[in-house]
């Protein structure tokens, strides 16, 4: 991130004060994490950092990437806590110095990590050898001022560095894993180091029945419990985890325009949408 910060400030949803840094939008209470993180966090060659876009399948990549790297273990952690406890996004993690203290004191290899943050903003170590990044593709999602966003852009930071470094950075969309979950699970297992044995269809489909929307928005844990930093309902964080199920909010015409933005703004970049 450069020194240069925007002052433009917006409302997202006519009630949360936004604010503009090197052309992307931050809630404003989350600018001063962004801050404590960058200047307090250090990579480690062997961090895993899952990304995503928010409401882009977060919470299933958590659950599936800590069921693949931990398959073997007998306790089912996702059993007894929420994703997102057992897989911190960082910028959260950063809100209080508990928080922090706990992520920085973590055992010193194999951290599994998420963010919401642009490519631009990591710190600048994020090409250490053997770090890894996930990047979750929604697709239907509109341009404009919103966390993060803009949107297009968000993404095509990932994908653009997915083709500069493939070894590094794995770029996925969710409705591959919707329609195709055991060899998109195959894939990530092995980029994430490892891969399920080619006889183990039996293992594949545990793990993805461990990690599925609908096993885990029926546990307690998460039709009670409540975010310890955000204090938001656990149950909040699963839907219907479908894909065109913005066929139930977008007009034809409303869908029309998105289709003609995103072919703009992916234009000339190699990345493809398809129906």
């Amino acid at each position: 991130m450069s020194n240069r910060q925007s002052s433009t400030e917006s409302l997202f949803w006519n009630s949360h004060q936004i604010r503009q840094i090197d052309d992307h939008w931050y809630q404003v209470p989350t600018v001063d994490r962004m801050a404590a993180f960058r200047s307090r966090f250090k990579p480690r060659s062997d961090d895993i950092l899952l990304t995503t876009f928010r409401k882009t399948g977060t919470t299933w990549l958590k659950a599936l990437c800590y069921n693949i790297l931990n398959r073997e273990a007998e306790e089912d952690l996702l059993a007894k806590k929420n994703p997102h406890k057992v897989v911190p996004t960082l910028e959260n993690t950063f809100l209080e110095e508990r928080f922090q203290d706990m992520l920085l004191s973590s055992p010193p290899t194999g951290r599994l990590l998420h963010s919401h943050l642009p490519y631009s903003y990591l710190p600048e170590a994020r090409g250490s050898p053997g770090a890894g990044s996930c990047t979750w593709l929604g697709i239907r999602r509109t341009r404009g001022v919103l966390p993060f966003g803009p949107f297009y852009e968000h993404v095509v930071g990932y994908w653009e560095e997915s083709r500069r470094r493939p070894q590094e950075v794995l770029f996925l969309k969710y409705k591959e894993l919707y329609r195709e979950p055991k060899e998109q699970a195959r894939k990530l297992a092995s980029f994430l180091g490892k891969p399920f044995s080619l006889d183990g269809d039996e293992e594949v489909e545990k793990v993805l029945w461990r990690s599925s929307l609908d096993r885990l928005k029926e546990l307690e844990v998460n039709t009670s419990g409540v975010g310890e930093l955000n204090h938001v309902l656990n149950s909040t964080f699963f839907r219907r985890g479908t894909v065109r199920d913005w066929e139930n909010y977008l007009t034809p015409e409303m869908a029309q325009r998105i289709d003609h933005l995103t072919q703009s703004k992916l234009q000339g970049t190699g990345l493809t949408v398809d129906d």
